[in-house]
């Protein structure tokens, strides 16, 4: 979406080991990181992980495009997106930090973007791959609504997607359930909605739907396929040895 993300980095904390319902229902004792610590615990697995998703674009209803995209990430906000679908065969995201680049079949050189940069309809790279609100915000208001807790989030720093959200989450255990993006002009971009499910016999986000705002009608859902923890070596991030190396002999060396 990202994303998806953001993005999608962070460790296990020793909060994370005390009963969700605790931990919810204290949620003001807790330092602002690790409230979204625990939130983020819901949309990614620790360390480094393959994600293995499905971009579907709708309008209206009507579904107007489908694609691939593999992305291994490490616990230090480093990301590299892989193109799979057959139309952007060979194309390529690193991301590190706050930093894009763009690799495209027989360049030799990379092309540097930036995370709104699209990948389909409306999602775009920010929203598949950075997805890490611990590292990336700060919590600035917490109002409990009842059955759910809205948290306003602020941007870190000037080079993310987005720079405030409106966050709600489930009173029971801080599952992420609605958040509203803004960009830094304050207009209203993207509302994301997060599908709760099972993977590996936890609860976690399985799905997330992006509805523009600023086109009605046109919403993008990316759908968690397959989330794994695998070793992720240094060299898939270094932007020479992608330009001339193999993916798989990156991977396998």
């Amino acid at each position: 979406m990202s994303k998806l993300t953001s993005a999608i980095l962070f460790t296990f904390n020793l909060l994370l080991l005390l009963p969700l319902n605790a931990l919810a229902g204290n949620i003001h004792q807790l330092s602002g990181e690790a409230t979204l610590r625990t939130i983020d615990n819901f949309r990614s697995e620790p360390g480094s992980v393959k994600i293995s998703s499905t971009v579907t674009s709708y309008r209206n209803g009507e579904i107007t495009n489908t694609r691939q995209y593999d992305v291994y990430s490490t616990s230090d906000s480093r990301s590299l997106v892989i193109f799979k679908s057959a139309s952007e065969q060979g194309q390529k995201v690193l991301m590190r930090g706050h930093d894009y680049w763009l690799f495209m079949p027989r360049s030799r050189r990379p092309i540097r973007i930036t995370p709104m940069q699209k990948l389909l309809g409306d999602a775009s790279l920010g929203d598949i791959a950075t997805l890490s609100w611990s590292e990336d915000y700060e919590i600035h208001e917490t109002i409990n609504k009842g059955a759910t807790w809205r948290l306003e989030l602020h941007a870190t720093s000037p080079k993310l997607s987005y720079e405030r959200i409106l966050l709600e989450v489930d009173t029971t255990d801080l599952f992420p359930l609605k958040a509203a993006l803004y960009l830094r002009s304050g207009m209203h971009a993207k509302t994301a909605e997060f599908e709760r499910g099972v993977r590996n016999e936890e609860v976690r986000v399985v799905a997330m739907a992006l509805h523009d705002e600023m086109r009605p009608g046109h919403t993008t859902v990316i759908s968690y396929d397959h989330i794994e923890s695998i070793h992720v070596p240094d060299r898939l991030f270094n932007p020479q040895v992608l330009i001339r190396t193999d993916l798989d002999q990156l991977l396998t060396d």
